[in-house]
């Protein structure tokens, strides 16, 4: 079942009015600009649960990717596990089409829910967080590296809101350090990783 709701109606009150009926399974789905899922999950506390769609896993790929093992890696290393790319033909195809995503979808939404007005700065702080991939890395390094580089004066808070965004978002995910002597996680530097899950 597919509703279109209107303007009119509240979100969380049309989905609360279908718990009435029996045998129905609802999923929701639709812009982070517009409800992220750990809203869905706080509005609708044990009425539901969340399930992350990651991209195709290599293995996954490979079943429908058309060539060897060795083309196939090539292609997964390069643009990842999105189900739509396998299907695409040219690099430029596949190029438009991940920056299109990334840029009319993942950015537009963040900016729109957060009301950011200095969308240069997010856009540079993506810059510096895919540079940095692998290396451990914190938010004073960061800001060091946008008076440095971008002269510019965003402050330490800022970087450290915008990195939440993109970690609400799905755009990026955090990884801590664990010391295995102390059995405890260490805060801070850590590792950021770009994670492109599907968010339809």
């Amino acid at each position: 079942m597919k509703l279109n709701i209107n303007d009119r109606f509240e979100f969380e009150e049309v989905l609360n009015s279908l718990l009435h009926f029996t045998n129905v399974d609802i999923y929701v789905t639709g812009s982070n600009s517009k409800f992220l899922s750990k809203d869905v999950i706080t509005e609708f506390r044990g009425r539901g649960d969340e399930v992350h769609v990651y991209p195709l896993t290599f293995k996954e790929f490979m079943q429908v990717y058309n060539g060897d093992m060795y083309h196939g890696w090539a292609e997964y290393t390069i643009y990842g596990g999105l189900p739509l790319t396998v299907t695409m033909r040219t690099e430029e195809q596949k190029i438009r089409y991940l920056t299109n995503l990334f840029n009319e979808t993942y950015l537009k939404d963040i900016i729109e829910r957060h009301h950011i007005e200095k969308t240069q700065e997010l856009e540079d702080l993506v810059n510096v967080l895919a540079s940095a991939i692998g290396s451990l890395t914190n938010v004073p390094k960061i800001e060091a590296t946008f008076k440095s580089v971008f002269q510019s004066t965003m402050s330490a808070n800022t970087i450290r809101q915008y990195i939440e965004h993109l970690e609400d978002a799905f755009v990026v995910n955090k990884a801590n350090r664990y010391n295995v002597k102390g059995r405890k996680y260490i805060g801070t530097p850590v590792k950021y990783y770009f994670v492109r899950q599907i968010q339809e």
